[in-house]
């Protein structure tokens, strides 16, 4: 009989002892451990797995929500930890090690964390105690590591664990109360561990009333909605704008004559008079941008539903498509040529191409009771999984719908983060936390891998486990 034995124990006693003797000289005391690519190209920002050149950053399984057991050093499982990647894209797991001894978590299933240059940026539960000695429950740091290491930076504090967020080169923005915040870091020193947050501001990007927001790491421009105050608050529209992450640009993009007819009064065409919720972006290829929202109007003292639309950022009016009529709030963006899929009455995905015909007749794509988390648009093929017990990771053809192909069988952590699939060329790799492995990191190469073969002992083929080298110690069955 075969037992894995997991080889971080002894690892685990190191840190709490380096955390112990260092803790009271130097918060952030660790370790450098060399290494890293700060010049190499960052893919995947924003998840729990970033690619760095020929490095691999990622949170390491998933333990809790944080608590009290988040002391600097302490945390081995859900911390983030480096690893190698060889050259024909397998993890080094004896090159694996700890950068940042910290727990990872905010509950937003769309935070994680990124790297820019030699930085990760990332969010951990406060646990600063008050006066009794006990642990805050509510408060959620903002920090960066280098990524050897050598320096760690306390950013800011904010007093909530659920606040989307996003990090930038020199700015985390989170929105939360309905104002989008921001905390400004590149007054800070870059050469020396800051618990404090010296040198960081922090302020309001959108002071007005937000009610939506889309952000992309990989774009300088955010879009967000807001409730018109003053004088004509009693008008049934909000608007949709923009602003750069610095706070210049700030734009209009529609607001309450936007769509009336030229010459038209908005109080005469109250159907053309729109309230504005952005339920995604999409970035194109040249650069554009693409936004998804739904709109609704006020008719016979009733809100009624206007529908799913998208239309490019630069011109709301001129582009706009209407997806269908009947407001999917939840979709999965494929750009301004190809649509999106989205939710049908029945809460199953469709494909919505902004044509008539798929908005009165859609192609339904997956079953009731599954999730799309990644699509490969140039093989056509969406990955779903059952929502309700994820078991199996499948692929479906969303263009020819019915064509399924099950990937790899196994349990896999879907109430958190967005499960993460980084393409590497023309590969693709799937990480995910693996159920059936106490929530550790594990991963698959979706293009080679082939659940239906065996080993030598007859054993169908499973996913490769992520992390510290695993040590097997067998036994005979007695």
């Amino acid at each position: 009989m075969k037992k894995k034995i997991i080889g971080v124990v002894s690892a685990l006693v190191l840190v709490v002892i380096l955390a112990t003797c260092l803790a009271a000289c130097n918060p952030y005391k660790w370790n450098g451990i060399g290494g890293g690519d700060a010049s190499a190209d960052v893919v995947s920002n924003g998840g729990y797995v970033v690619k760095q050149g020929n490095y691999l950053y990622y949170i390491n399984g998933y333990e809790g929500t944080g608590g009290e057991n988040n002391e600097w050093g302490t945390p081995v499982k859900q911390s983030i930890v480096r690893s190698e990647i060889r050259e024909d894209g397998t993890i080094d797991n004896a090159s694996t090690k700890v950068v940042v001894p910290k727990i990872i978590y905010n509950s937003s299933a769309k935070g994680g964390f990124a790297i820019y240059g030699e930085w990760i940026y990332y969010a951990t539960p406060n646990n600063d105690r008050d006066k009794t000695g006990t642990a805050s429950t509510t408060d959620t740091d903002f920090m960066r590591t280098k990524i050897d290491a050598s320096v760690t930076q306390r950013l800011g504090k904010i007093n909530v664990r659920n606040a989307e967020y996003l990090f930038t080169p020199t700015r985390v923005l989170y929105y939360s109360s309905n104002k989008i915040n921001y905390i400004d870091f590149s007054g800070m020193k870059t050469d020396k561990n800051i618990d404090n947050a010296k040198g960081a501001k922090d302020g309001e990007l959108v002071e007005d009333q937000v009610s939506s927001v889309a952000w992309n790491m990989n774009s300088d421009t955010i879009y967000y909605t807001r409730t018109v105050t003053g004088e004509n608050s009693y008008k049934n529209y909000n608007e949709l704008c923009s602003v750069k992450v610095d706070g210049s640009d700030q734009k209009v993009l529609a607001t309450e004559n936007t769509f009336v007819s030229e010459g038209g009064q908005p109080q005469n065409e109250p159907q053309n008079v729109f309230k504005y919720t952005l339920r995604d972006m999409y970035l194109e290829e040249d650069n554009s941008t693409t936004l998804y929202y739904t709109a609704t109007y006020y008719l016979n003292d009733t809100d009624n539903m206007a529908g799913l639309y998208m239309a490019k950022a630069s011109d709301i009016k001129g582009t706009r498509k209407q997806l269908n009529t009947i407001g999917s709030s939840t979709l999965y963006a494929l750009g301004y040529n190809e649509g999106a899929l989205a939710y049908n009455s029945a809460s199953v995905y469709c494909l919505y191409d902004g044509t008539l015909a798929t908005a009165q007749n859609p192609v339904q794509v997956t079953d009731t009771s599954q999730t799309v988390w990644f699509v490969d648009q140039k093989a056509g093929l969406a990955y779903i999984t059952k929502s309700s017990s994820a078991s199996e990771l499948t692929a479906v053809s969303y263009k020819t719908p019915g064509n399924m192909t099950s990937i790899i069988s196994e349990g896999i952590k879907v109430d958190w983060l967005r499960l993460d699939f980084v393409v590497d060329g023309d590969q693709l790799y799937f990480y995910f936390f693996a159920t059936n492995d106490s929530n550790l990191m594990h991963m698959i190469n979706v293009k080679t891998f082939d659940k239906e073969a065996e080993d030598e002992e007859g054993n169908k083929a499973e996913s490769t486990y992520v992390g510290f080298e695993k040590e097997e110690d067998e036994e005979e069955d007695k």
